[in-house]
């Protein structure tokens, strides 16, 4: 049998499982979801053992649709959310719920850092923003502050592949990626935790899990995960990388001119550099092959607002929900008849970086409708992603001359078109969607030889289905132009409010 390749997905609402052959086709796909919890405001967690059952039915649905047995996958890689930290007891198990990216708890220590490192210092050598849940040590620093029984039971202190990987084989490790947007390293440097930020945010590096690339083999799987998951006991596992990474290694971007563009639960755009960039409106993260790093940019509540209004305003939810807010919104006409809508629902992150952003409705009516509402809730997120979109020509340094759009938001076909009016540049739609399960599959064929090189493994990425473009109306830029500069000046002059009523939720 041709060698097959398992690529695990663990997103925020749900786990797939892909196996693919080496030439990257899609044998089986298994899918699985899951809910976080919101305890108290500004607050986003999930236990991880609904990850590892969703692995579970994930990995035996995959297999199942593709007439396989699990001894027969030679290698296993994965993909996961991030930066989201969880503290494991010796075993694997967590001993406290994961705190996602989005999660806002952590702004005590924020302004703790800010005392003791100062926020230009941290962000020097860090390369990043200092926020809560985007820097994995402000999360840290909570569990330690907040939970100091579960920081105490706690043998490691990891991440989304730490948990996934060391269920499988044991061991604790992870890579670059997550190291990167951290908050205790040197961006120079994403391969080893930095004893000096560790020492000054009071955090123990031995604590922290062993770092590999995301291509390297980490272990095999051990004889009780093999029971469990029906792969055979010694296979190969290789560390994996966070999703957004992960998911342009699926798309076959390598290329500093193309941006990978990821439509989800929140949108991430991405490229590929040389070099960090100082640019800190987006994050710097590292890519794949050592000495590449990564920017991105990145809202905080795209696929969310769209999935709130259909909750909160329709009574709905699923598919049939999602088909209902798409016939709303097309009633309404471009500009949604006056309304605007911020889609801060969980803060903002790129370029706004606040969280305690709020989301707003203005230009409200008696002549409103629900048809405008929902119009504006697709505008309002399509003008959070052209605010990500302009900072990409500072940070390549160049015009980036391509678009590839992936994630579950590219399936309405409305959004597309409306985002490519907004954005006035086309968008590549990948027709082959799995970028997040063939790109774990990809790195777990790096890792074992499967594949000649990173570049080689792109290759294939490129060749597992094309793209539709969805050219921009240009007939609507004037009136886009004109909106999203309205958005762009609409929540500098709300902040103090935001920030007021932010403090009462």
């Amino acid at each position: 049998m041709a060698e097959l390749l398992l690529g695990i997905d663990v997103g925020t609402s749900g786990v797939k499982a892909g196996v693919f052959d080496a030439e990257g086709r899609l044998l089986g796909l298994g899918r699985s979801s899951h809910s976080v919890d919101s305890p108290h405001p500004g607050w986003v967690q999930c236990d991880p053992a609904l990850w590892w059952r969703g692995i579970l039915k994930s990995v035996a649905g995959a297999c199942g649709e593709a007439r396989v047995a699990g001894r027969d996958i030679a290698a296993v890689g994965v993909d996961v959310l991030f930066p989201t930290i969880v503290p494991m007891a010796a075993d694997g198990r967590a001993v406290h719920p994961a705190i996602l990216y989005c999660d806002q708890r952590s702004i005590a220590q924020v302004r703790a850092i800010e005392e003791t490192v100062g926020r230009g210092e941290y962000q020097r050598i860090t390369g990043n923003m200092l926020v809560p849940g985007n820097c994995a040590a402000t999360s840290i620093a909570w569990l330690r502050d907040e939970q100091p029984k579960a920081y105490a039971a706690a043998d490691t202190i990891g991440f989304a592949n730490t948990f996934v990987t060391s269920r499988l084989t044991g061991d604790f490790f992870t890579d670059p990626s997550m190291v990167a947007v951290s908050g205790l390293v040197d961006i120079g440097d994403p391969w080893q935790w930095s004893e000096d930020m560790c020492d000054r945010l009071g955090i123990d590096p031995r604590r922290l899990p062993k770092i590999a690339g995301a291509a390297q083999v980490v272990g095999t799987v051990t004889v009780d995960a093999a029971e469990q998951t029906g792969l055979a006991a010694g296979t190969p596992v290789v560390c994996g990388a966070g999703d957004v990474p992960v998911c342009a290694v699926g798309a076959g971007a390598l290329s500093p001119n193309t941006v990978t563009y990821v439509a989800g639960s929140t949108d991430c755009a991405s490229l590929a550099m040389s070099r960090p960039t100082t640019d800190l409106r987006w994050v710097n993260t590292a890519y794949v092959p050592r000495g590449t790093w990564f920017g991105i940019g990145t809202t905080s509540a795209s696929g969310v607002s769209i999935e709130w209004f259909i909750r909160e305003f329709l009574g709905e939810r699923g598919p049939a929900g999602l088909r209902m807010v798409t016939e709303l919104a097309a009633s309404s006409p471009p500009g949604a008849n006056g309304v605007l809508f911020l889609p801060y629902l969980q803060g903002e992150r790129t370029p706004v970086w606040d969280p305690m952003a709020r989301g707003l409705f203005i230009g409200l009516t008696s002549r409103t409708t629900r048809a405008d509402l929902a119009r504006a809730v697709f505008e309002g997120t399509s003008f959070a992603l052209r605010q990500v979109m302009e900072c990409t020509d500072t940070v390549a340094g160049h015009a980036v001359k391509e678009i590839r759009a992936v994630g579950g938001g590219t399936r309405n076909d409305l959004w597309n078109q409306i985002k490519a009016d907004v954005l006035q540049q086309p968008l590549d739609v990948l027709e082959f969607q799995e970028t997040g399960t063939l790109g774990g599959a990809l790195l777990a064929g790096v890792g074992t030889g499967v594949y000649g090189s990173f570049e080689d493994a792109i290759a294939v990425a490129r060749s597992a289905g094309g793209a539709r473009t969805v050219e921009p109306d240009s007939s609507r830029a004037a009136l886009y132009d004109e909106l999203f500069d309205l958005y762009e000046r609409t929540y500098p002059q709300i902040r103090d409010i935001a920030h007021g009523l932010g403090g009462n939720a």
